[in-house]
């Protein structure tokens, strides 16, 4: 059985909406709202020993859906946003036969009896219905206590889910202000082949005929092509948004290396500092993926662009640890004082007043331990500061799968 779907009893089918829990970022929380639906909708079929019990509630846009239910016969209807809203707005348990409205809902659901669920601030989270058969006063009443202990849990799950959402947004916002702040330097690295290719076209009619020339001008136009190829790449690498359609295969720690230093040369250059490289060209892929370890690395770089003095050097190195891989971002700034060390990694803490989100490190911290990472920063010998990040190699976590399948 899928999650969120109740276990069959006898002959009784069950089903879920599978939908519901795939593909999502917040798929843990509706995950654990439709575990709960799924055991209400089983301990009330227990309890009312109706033909059919069905859980309704909402999906992130707001549209009914059948999260849940144990039914014999034909499968449930899906609800409609009229009929979910009148059940949901019901004041308590109520028998489907006291209004004309009611009688319609409850002969085209083929239900008899609507349980409706409410958070604690009143707003209509779910819909418990039985039925045909109407129950007996006293499993009314026992409906009614289901219904009051599946308040706090519920009103707990779409809470998380809500907090999910907003942790999503702002993971992303975070990506786009990244490229916010590069929007300059990326129109000059567009902008700069372009001139060149430019160039060659306008002197092309009067040097038609020299074979030199149009040999260099077509080795110069596919270089160029190539690099801004590379460019755009790694621009939507980064803006696209985060968990939709990103590669989650581990990351080749070369090529998001060279992403970021293409997005990133033109404002180092700009700020006059020197973006160096010492890489070996044996690192195994990392456990993460390509998409967040760029993201990681445009953080970390960015800010130490911003921290290093003119003339100053930005060195990324990196160094194979046996099972895992760590990855240094030198600066030649001012550093960062001792007791600021834990800070920094806070939401909302940055050391510049021009900095108004200070969310970067945060979020790169964040990306580092959901993969199992480490992050820590420590002062530069030559002054400045040390941005270090040690992620597992994608063979040791393959190694450990496999132990543990044993």
């Amino acid at each position: 059985m899928g999650e969120g779907i109740v276990h069959p009893q006898a002959d009784r089918r069950v089903t879920g909406d599978r939908r519901a829990t795939s593909g999502t970022s917040s798929g843990a929380a509706t995950r654990d709202l439709q575990t709960l639906l799924s055991a209400a909708v089983q301990r009330v079929q227990e309890i009312s020993e109706a033909t059919a019990v069905v859980a309704w509630t909402l999906r992130e846009t707001g549209e009914p859906y059948v999260a849940a239910a144990a039914f014999s016969g034909d499968p449930p209807v899906k609800p409609d946003a009229s009929d979910f809203r009148s059940l949901a707005n019901l004041p308590g348990v109520t028998r489907l036969d006291g209004s004309a409205d009611l009688i319609a809902i409850g002969r085209r659901h083929r239900f008899s009896v609507a349980v409706p669920i409410a958070c604690e601030r009143g707003e209509a989270a779910a819909v418990l219905l039985l039925g045909p058969e109407t129950p007996r006063p006293r499993i009314l009443g026992q409906l009614k206590r289901e219904a009051h202990r599946l308040q706090a849990p519920i009103a707990t799950a779409l809470a998380v889910a809500r907090i999910e959402r907003l942790d999503r947004g702002v993971h992303q916002l975070n990506r786009l202000a990244s490229l916010g702040a590069l929007s300059t330097e990326i129109a000059h690295e567009i902008r700069n082949p372009l001139v060149s290719m430019k160039t060659f076209l306008q002197l092309l009619p009067e040097r038609w005929g020299d074979p030199e020339f149009s040999n260099s001008f077509l080795a110069l136009v596919g270089d160029e092509l190539r690099r801004m190829e590379r460019l755009l790449d790694a621009i939507i690498e980064h803006a696209r948004p985060d968990g939709k359609t990103a590669d989650h295969r581990p990351a080749n720690v070369s090529a998001a290396i060279d992403a970021n230093f293409a997005l990133l040369d033109h404002r180092a250059r700009k700020r006059e500092v020197r973006l160096e490289s010492k890489i070996p060209g044996d690192l195994p892929a990392v456990t993460l993926s390509e998409d967040r370890l760029r993201q990681v690395l445009l953080n970390l770089l960015l800010n130490a662009i911003d921290a290093t003095f003119p003339g100053g050097r930005v060195v990324l190195s990196a160094k194979h640890l046996g099972d895992s891989v760590e990855l240094i971002v030198s600066d030649q700034g001012p550093g960062v004082p001792f007791e600021l060390r834990w800070e920094i990694f806070e939401p909302f803490f940055s050391t510049r007043p021009d900095n108004a989100g200070g969310l970067g490190l945060a979020i790169t911290r964040r990306i580092i331990q959901d993969a199992g990472g480490e992050i820590w920063v420590s002062d530069r010998d030559a002054g400045g500061a040390e941005f270090a990040v040690r992620l597992a190699t994608s063979e040791n976590q393959q190694t450990a799968s496999g132990e543990g399948d044993r």
